[in-house]
This record gives structure tokens, C-alpha cells and sequence, in this order.
């Protein structure tokens, strides 16, 4: 198999290279006319336009030596690298992801990669160019990941494609959930022991509510002191405390909640989640 060779100019490359070429024989021409020149010395006028003659040729390699051509950052070169000011260390993160066969298909998926700096990506990322069908697999990637599921029948498994949930967490959220008889709001995630506020985040980009909590609400001016305690919310205090109030004022409603758990409003709000 023959090997590639490591350094490969493009025709525009080219075409600026060989206009330097010929600006320095041209400076080699100038310089045997002003030695081999009987009085030592050129005609002003001819200088000038020789002078002019140069500077247009500079101008013309510099503007080809500065076009910018757009690339597949995929198969850049350890050179090509080097001249998009890459370190080693970021070119050779880059050779190990392209060794297993896999494809970068956006600037930020090539940051990830490389880890490239913000200011350095912002320089390069115009320069990309990434085949149709690569920005057509990102899009249905994206349309893919903004469909959720439903919070209330993931089993645990599903729960650990979330960075930060193991089988530990996911089995305690079930369980929590279980206990609520379903999540009423995801903002109840917070309540789950061991799991961090950025974790909760996460869930709420991956998962909502489609199927209603399967609660069987009480009736406030009925309900027993028993069925009270079984409320996720209420301990047994509170529950007498609930009681209490009602057997001295002969009836109760939901309002009350307020007044008996005054420094406790979100306690108050999920009471009520099993009450009527």
C-alpha cells in the first residue's frame, strides 16, 4: 500500500510559491544589472518601474498566500495541523478518535475532541466544511434527543442514561416513586436522597410527566387519623395536628393548610397533591 506523502501543496499553494520563485529572480536580475553596469548606476526612471513591478508581484503572493479555502477537519495532517495551530497534544487526541473510526461532524464536536482553546475554535470553525449528510445526522441527532420520556413508567434502567445516575440512584428514584405513588411534578426529583440539583437538571431535559400520578385523594373532613399518616408529607404530629383543628372548628378546608404549616409552603403544596 503506498503511503501518502506527508506534505502536499494545493494548485493555489502552488501558484503562490512559484510567483515568489520568480520575485527572487527577479531581485537576482537587478542586482547583476546594477554590478556589471559600466557607470555603477540605473536609470531613476527604470528603477522605479521596477520597484513598482515588485511591489505588485508582493502583493499578489501575499493576497494568494492569505485565501482561505474551506476544509473536512478530518483529514487534516500532522502540517496542516500545525499551521491551524494545533499543539501536538491536541493533534494527537485528534489521530486517536480518527484511529477508531470515528467521524467529526461539528466545530463544537471537533473541540471536544481536540480541546482546543474557545479563541482557537473561533478562528477555525468558519474553515470547516462538513459533508450534507453529517449536518442532515446532527439535525435528526437533535431532533432524536429532544424527545423525552415519560418520568412515571422509566424503569431504572433507563434512569442510567443520565450522567450521574447509577444503579444505586435510579433503584432509590423507583423506590421514591413508588412512594408518592408517582411523581406529581419533576421538581420532586430533588426530594431523592443522594441526588445532586445539576443531576435533577438533566432528568428535566430527558424526562417529563405524560402519565398522572396514580394518587387517590382524601377527603379533608373525613379522612382518619391513619389514612392522614399515610400521606408522603405528613408526619404523625402533623396529621394530629390536622385533626385537631378540625374537631375544634367542626370543619376544614385546604386554605387552612397555610396557617398550620406557616414555614413550610412547599410542604403545604404537596399535601394538598393528596387532598381534597
Amino acid at each position: 500500500m503506498r503511503k501518502r506523502p506527508l506534505f502536499v501543496l494545493t494548485k493555489p499553494q502552488q501558484g503562490a510559491v512559484l510567483v515568489l520563485v520568480f520575485i527572487l529572480i527577479f531581485i537576482q536580475c537587478l542586482r547583476y544589472i546594477s554590478l556589471v553596469s559600466k557607470d555603477n548606476s540605473i536609470d531613476l526612471a527604470a528603477t522605479l518601474r521596477y520597484e513598482k513591478s515588485l511591489d505588485s508581484l508582493l502583493s499578489l503572493a501575499e493576497s494568494k498566500s492569505t485565501i482561505v479555502y474551506p476544509f473536512n477537519p478530518n483529514f487534516i495532517s500532522a502540517f496542516k495541523a500545525y499551521t491551524l495551530g494545533l499543539s501536538s497534544e491536541e493533534y494527537e487526541r485528534f489521530k486517536e478518535f480518527r484511529s477508531l473510526g470515528k467521524w467529526i461532524n461539528s466545530s463544537d464536536a471537533f473541540q471536544k475532541v481536540t480541546q482546543i482553546s474557545d479563541s482557537l475554535l473561533e478562528v477555525l470553525s468558519p474553515q470547516f466544511k462538513f459533508p450534507e449528510f453529517a449536518q442532515k445526522n446532527k439535525s435528526k441527532s437533535v431532533e432524536k434527543s429532544l424527545i423525552k420520556k415519560d418520568i412515571n413508567t422509566a424503569d431504572a434502567k433507563s434512569l442510567q442514561i443520565i450522567s450521574g445516575i447509577g444503579p444505586k440512584l435510579s433503584k432509590r428514584i423507583t423506590s421514591y416513586r413508588t412512594f408518592l405513588k408517582g411523581f406529581s411534578t419533576l421538581d420532586q426529583c430533588y426530594e431523592v436522597y443522594g441526588l445532586d440539583s445539576l443531576v435533577v437538571q438533566k432528568i428535566k431535559q430527558h424526562f417529563e410527566i405524560q402519565t398522572p400520578a396514580q394518587i387517590v385523594k382524601l377527603n379533608i373532613n373525613q379522612a382518619t387519623l391513619s389514612e392522614l399518616q399515610q400521606i408522603p408529607y405528613l408526619s404523625r404530629e402533623e396529621a394530629k395536628k390536622i385533626i385537631a383543628y378540625r374537631t375544634k372548628k367542626k370543619t376544614i378546608d385546604l386554605s387552612v393548610l397555610s396557617e398550620l404549616f406557616l414555614n413550610s409552603p412547599n410542604k403545604t403544596k404537596r399535601i394538598k397533591l393528596y387532598l381534597y
